[in-house]
């Protein structure tokens, strides 16, 4: 009898300290978004100023397609910097599907300065920002510069 408890609590504790270890992951996933609060050491409450709507429908509709693999983007007033992996067996038809893609995006963002690309480093600058963006207090200018510098980049592919 004595040896049940002893099992059970030692059972009982690793599953309450696996439970643990995951918490900050959990924590940081329930952080990320765009309409979270920012505080600043003068007890003032700061929303983040830049609204990513337009970007999170633009990735959602183009995740909806079956030759994408991945997509990211930011948005700022006037532009929209959107970049997408193509599944592998699909890069044949590249083109097209950046044709196919561009013009979904002019279709659906008319308002929109729109900047798309499916290169893999415009991919990685994309994601950068974005992830800058959660973390830090960027106001809309240098959001555009960002999106400026990404834009130049992908027009200098080789």
């Amino acid at each position: 009898m004595n040896m049940r408890k002893w099992l059970f609590a030692t059972i009982v504790i690793c599953i309450w300290m696996g439970g643990c270890a995951k918490e900050q992951g959990v924590k940081q996933q329930s952080l990320q978004g765009s309409g979270f609060m920012k505080t600043n050491t003068n007890g003032e409450i700061q929303r983040n100023n830049i609204n990513q709507q337009t970007a999170e429908r633009a990735v959602a509709r183009i995740k909806e397609r079956d030759d994408i693999k991945d997509a990211v983007a930011v948005n700022t007033s006037e532009k929209l910097l959107v970049a997408y992996q193509i599944k592998h067996m699909h890069r044949f038809y590249r083109k097209q599907i950046e044709k196919e893609i561009d013009q979904q995006l002019i279709r659906l963002f008319p308002n929109y300065q729109i900047v798309s690309s499916s290169d893999l480093k415009i991919f990685w600058k994309t994601e950068e920002l974005r992830g800058k963006l959660g973390k830090k207090n960027w106001n809309e200018q240098k959001v555009d510069e960002q999106i400026e510098k990404i834009r130049q980049l992908s027009k200098e592919r080789t």
